[in-house]
């Protein structure tokens, strides 16, 4: 066996497509295993990542006969402890994951930009972009850095209170049937404006937070953004 292995990401459709083909060749599959979140190192399966070990919905793995392949789920998996290890296929608790309908409210957060949204089954149903200036540094010392830093909270300030209103207005129509809360940009900034932000704050504590990975906010970030809420990053080993 070689430890040299691929990653890569499979959005929700090609997923499917993936588990579709398997299932038209069942004699491929030797056994399907669910795994917990956080478990550690997984005998016969040592070569996994730690990113992949780390999975906030835990791992399915696929034993075949020529490959051994993980999928880290976007979302949390329902299946009784005795179903977990199969012998052959096992796949509909992952594909009943995949399919159901979810709605999940997104915020992509960085210093100056912010992109917020709503995606009902993966179709953004309401959306909202915006800028706010906020200089990120200031060299000088003395009284010009404390003006600047007086300053720059003013503009910080005045940036959260826009998106904190803008979060409001748009997802408080879907309040209450949303299943997940993803959040992408600088962590820092998030949490801080999460504090800030009462709204935001108590929703985050109510559904699953989700992190997406967004360089620029804006409307094609969010976009992104939704595809890979519902994909899968998926690490395949194959056997010699």
């Amino acid at each position: 066996m070689t430890e040299s292995y691929s990653e890569r990401f499979l959005t929700r459709i090609r997923t499917l497509g993936y588990f579709h083909d398997l299932t038209l060749a069942p004699h491929t599959v030797a056994e399907t295993l669910y795994i917990t979140p956080d478990p550690g190192e997984i005998p016969g399966w040592e070569w996994l990542p730690q990113s992949a070990t780390q999975s906030t919905n835990g791992l399915v793995l696929i034993e075949g006969l020529r490959r051994q392949t993980a999928f880290s789920p976007p979302f949390a998996i329902e299946i009784d402890d005795a179903d977990r290890v199969q012998d052959g296929p096992n796949f509909d608790p992952f594909i009943a994951s995949l399919t159901r309908q979810r709605k999940i409210a997104f915020i992509l957060l960085r210093f100056g930009q912010y992109a917020v949204g709503v995606a009902d089954d993966e179709k953004l149903v309401v959306s909202k972009t915006g800028t706010r200036y906020v200089k990120g540094r200031h060299r000088a010392g003395g009284q010009s850095q404390r003006r600047f830093e007086r300053n720059r909270e003013v503009w910080v300030a005045r940036l959260y209170g826009q998106l904190c209103k803008t979060t409001t207005e748009r997802f408080t129509p879907y309040e209450r049937n949303l299943d997940a809360l993803a959040l992408g940009g600088d962590l820092h900034v998030l949490e801080d404006f999460r504090k800030r932000c009462e709204f935001s704050e108590r929703l985050s504590r109510r559904v699953q937070n989700i992190h997406v990975p967004v360089d620029r906010p804006g409307m094609k970030s969010l976009e992104r953004a939704v595809t890979n809420a519902w994909g899968c990053r998926v690490w395949e080993l194959n056997l010699l």
